[in-house]
């Protein structure tokens, strides 16, 4: 996964592992001098910066798609939270496909 190599961390790191390597990265590439390469980093950080995202951009981030239509349908909220039910049901609909 894409994000994880750029801010050269894992999958399973928590939020403070993950904004350790991204504060890292930025010591290596600060915004100053490497504009693009902040911005990388950042979109990146952006992805998986809480537990949520991380679970989103494992469902929906790398090589699989859904229309807006089914995403509506998968019941995920504007505020972004999933309760257990939500959960188990992606989780299904991510092993059938």
């Amino acid at each position: 996964m894409i994000a994880y190599q750029i801010l050269d961390t894992t999958p399973r790191a928590d939020d403070a592992e993950i904004r350790a390597a991204y504060l890292r990265r930025l010591k290596s590439y600060p915004p100053e001098k490497f504009p693009e390469a902040y911005k990388t980093i950042r979109k990146a950080y952006e992805l998986v910066e809480t537990e949520q995202k991380r679970i989103e951009y494992f469902l929906f981030g790398n090589d699989l798609s859904f229309d807006p239509e089914e995403y509506e349908r998968l019941l995920i909220t504007v505020d972004k939270q999933l309760t257990k039910e939500k959960w188990e049901r992606l989780c299904r609909i991510y092993h059938e496909s």
